[in-house]
């Protein structure tokens, strides 16, 4: 993998294709391998960045006392450093936080931005309970094994009849995380960021697979009313994970600025 220095850390990365720029930031619990297919597909048609964040993968880990602006300019500096001017940003559950972070505190760092399985953070899209669940959820994986919580986590994010072999990869990359990257991320994961929500004019896709059963429905309805220029795409029979044909689809036109196309998909 490439890396390059931004926010002050070493942030590795992938990067393939060509054409339109397509930038992927991964959920928590997994690095930039987790779009190893994603990378097999989407760059013959465009070009696709994926990092590993802070605290994961082969990047440098979160420095002490970072803040959400301090995951923004990391992200901010990041772009800059690859020379990528507004890009499509693409997030997937803890990426779709950072990437509203980046949104909110750099908006002409970023073209625009497709959000899946989305948080206006947990506190801004789970109830209080739901929250306190979820708070409760993230601890245990960090003081316990990751045998006694990896099913019924992977249960949670990929609905029944997903592909194995994708399962599989996210199974391994658990192996891999690093439970201080969870402790880092809880202050920024479980924030309301709903208040910053209106002043984020950047175009956004909220893309939900209807069988989520980790970010509630209502929770993208309230984006897509809250930001100012957001759509709602649903793909059917897919989970908090939705990746395949559909997101491709919606990907590529996101990236190419073909906003009909990719709220069609």
């Amino acid at each position: 993998m490439a890396a390059i220095v931004a926010g002050g850390i070493r942030i590795a990365y992938r990067r393939e294709g060509s054409g339109a720029p397509l930038v992927l930031m991964h959920g928590a619990l997994e690095d930039s391998r987790i779009w190893s297919d994603e990378f097999d597909r989407l760059s013959p048609h465009i070009e696709v960045i994926a990092w590993d964040a802070p605290g994961c993968g082969g990047s440098d880990g979160v420095p002490a006392g970072w803040t959400d602006r301090d995951w923004a300019d990391a992200a901010a500096s990041f772009l800059t450093a690859l020379g990528l001017t507004s890009p499509c940003v693409a997030g997937f559950s803890m990426g779709s936080v950072l990437a509203l972070l980046l949104a909110r505190d750099h908006p002409d760092a970023v073209g625009s931005l497709v959000l899946v399985g989305a948080y206006a953070g947990w506190g801004g899209s789970l109830d209080a309970d739901a929250l306190a669940q979820r708070l409760e959820a993230a601890r245990f994986t960090v003081e316990h094994p990751v045998d006694e919580w990896a099913d019924g986590f992977l249960d949670s994010v990929f609905a029944p009849g997903t592909d194995p072999s994708r399962r599989a990869r996210a199974r391994a990359l658990l192996d891999d995380w690093r439970p201080a990257t969870t402790t880092a991320l809880l202050d920024v994961m479980s924030q309301d960021l709903r208040p910053a929500l209106p002043s984020i004019r950047t175009p956004t896709l909220i893309v939900r697979g209807a069988q989520d059963a980790r970010s509630p429905r209502e929770a993208a309805l309230a984006l897509v009313d809250a930001l100012p220029d957001a759509r709602l795409v649903e793909i059917p029979n897919a989970g908090h994970d939705c990746t395949g044909p559909e997101l491709d689809a919606v990907l590529i036109a996101a990236a190419r600025g073909d906003r009909e196309g990719s709220c069609g998909a």
